[in-house]
């Protein structure tokens, strides 16, 4: 009996030990960094939250920033919208099946689009609330690219595909028209028909409906390539006059459209450049200088050969080019003025953004996470936290960050976001900026602000003249 209670104690501690070793929630929590450890390296922890996943089974898929709110993917096709100054969760929603293929969100101004097998989805970025769902013609091969009117959805085919998410334009009312429809609310008024009220809502919103319908039904523009298309599109000019996407195939070809928003009939071709390698992930783009008059935006791209590809936006011509000497696995991350670009055999280059020259290299760091006013922080091989002076990129501290694998690269902000694929997701900046730093501030409202313009440009375009009334002489 003795032998038989120590052997059951024996076992019972042992699954003891081994429960408690590979709980997720008591393993999330062991790579938490505590307040005092960030302290010691200069930082500050405002806030850490959970994703909510079934932790034996769900893992943290994604993380995507834009516009103050970080955007979650785990699996089941679920996604959840956070907070990024205050770690509070704004909506939670599964889109689509959970036995499909989901790939990461895109995100626009105004919505959040979806790819979950060959189901496109459109929500409200800021509610969660669904606005479009559509069937795409086949295979996505990477995440969407959301413009303020279309979706861009990249197919195994070699196809992109650019489907219209908000209504075409519509022709302002003319002045008979609104004529006409004032005389109609005085005589409701005048009358005083009860159900006046009553109709004009039931009008306005037959009217919504039929928007909402011509949006669905809009057939989709297309641009075919003779390769994959394994890049997610990114959008880079848009005005009223005209919008530009630029995405990559496997074989090294980087794709610039244009569709001309006056006919929109037509995803043409505006440019191409031929590079030796496949692209490297999404190609990023630096807006023009709205300081300068026919200033070009730059879009940037990274080779696997190591060369970095950087072409004028307006003509396509090369605006400069330069060879790292080693093997590039991450895309470019342009923050202000400057462009970070890591080799996979280690060491990062920080290049001017005009001209292409080196201001320095950190010889450890394999990815970019951050940008603050004076500092860059970076990921070394073994996932530590580099802490790198932003003027000459020296080393200055190290953060051991090993457990916390997820590192969101961040060329918006001066926020560092990190997170296990249990998900566990903290948020670390220096603690004196209480307020986010918003990289190329002046370049982005400026973006904005054209944004702005083209959807007040849809909404009031201007209809068509009557013919005028012939005389009885």
């Amino acid at each position: 009996m003795p032998r038989c209670f120590l052997g059951a104690a024996a076992f019972s501690a042992a699954v003891c030990c081994c429960f408690c070793c590979c709980n997720p929630a008591r393993a999330a929590e062991r790579e938490l960094i505590s307040e005092p450890t960030a302290a010691r390296h200069g930082l500050t922890r405002p806030w850490f939250t959970q994703a909510q996943l079934d932790q034996g089974r769900g893992r943290l898929r994604a993380m995507v920033l834009s516009g103050g709110v970080l955007y979650v993917q785990t699996d089941g096709a679920v996604f959840e919208a956070i907070d990024a100054e205050t770690g509070r969760m704004l909506w939670r929603k599964q889109v689509g099946r959970r036995d499909r293929l989901t790939m990461p969100p895109g995100v626009g101004h105004d919505v959040l689009a979806v790819l979950n097998g060959s189901h496109m989805y459109v929500l409200n970025r800021m509610t969660g609330e669904m606005l479009y769902d559509k069937e795409v013609g086949g295979a996505p091969s990477a995440a969407p690219g959301v413009s303020d009117t279309r979706v861009y959805v990249p197919l195994t085919s070699g196809r992109v595909e650019a489907y219209r998410w908000a209504p075409p334009p519509q022709a302002a009312p003319d002045a008979n028209e609104k004529a006409d429809e004032k005389t109609d609310k005085k005589k409701g008024k005048d009358s005083g028909d009860d159900d006046f009220l009553k109709k004009a809502l039931n009008a306005e919103e037959q009217r919504r409906n039929e928007l909402e319908q011509r949006a669905r039904w809009v057939p989709p523009l297309f641009c075919q390539s003779s390769k994959p298309v394994l890049t997610q599109p990114r959008i880079t000019r848009q005005n009223a006059d005209e919008e530009y996407s630029v995405w990559s195939t496997d074989r090294g070809l980087l794709n610039i459209t244009r569709i001309d928003r006056k006919a929109e009939d037509l995803l043409a071709l505006a440019y191409r450049l031929e590079t030796k390698a496949p692209v490297v992930g999404r190609p990023a783009y630096l807006p023009p200088d709205p300081k300068i008059k026919g200033d070009s935006g730059l879009i940037l791209a990274a080779s696997r050969d190591g060369f970095v590809h950087v072409i004028r936006q307006k003509d396509g011509r090369l605006a400069w080019r330069f060879s790292t000497g080693d093997p590039v696995l991450e895309p470019p991350v342009v923050v202000d003025l400057r462009v970070y670009v890591c080799t996979q055999l280690g060491g990062m280059y920080c290049l001017a953004a005009n001209d292409g020259r080196v201001a320095w290299f950190a010889p450890r760091a394999v990815q970019l996470v951050a940008v603050s006013k004076t500092k860059v922080y970076a990921a070394d091989r073994t996932g530590r936290l580099l802490v790198l002076d932003g003027a000459t990129g020296k080393l200055l501290d190290t953060l051991p960050t090993i457990g916390l694998p997820l590192k969101l690269r961040n060329d918006e902000t001066d926020r560092i976001y990190l997170a296990d694929d249990l998900g566990l997701i903290q948020c670390l900046h220096e603690p004196e900026q209480h307020e986010p730093i918003l990289h190329g501030k002046d370049r982005r409202q400026a973006e904005q602000i054209q944004s702005e313009e083209t959807k007040k440009g849809e909404t009031k375009k201007p209809a068509a003249k009557k013919p005028a009334a012939k005389s009885s002489k």
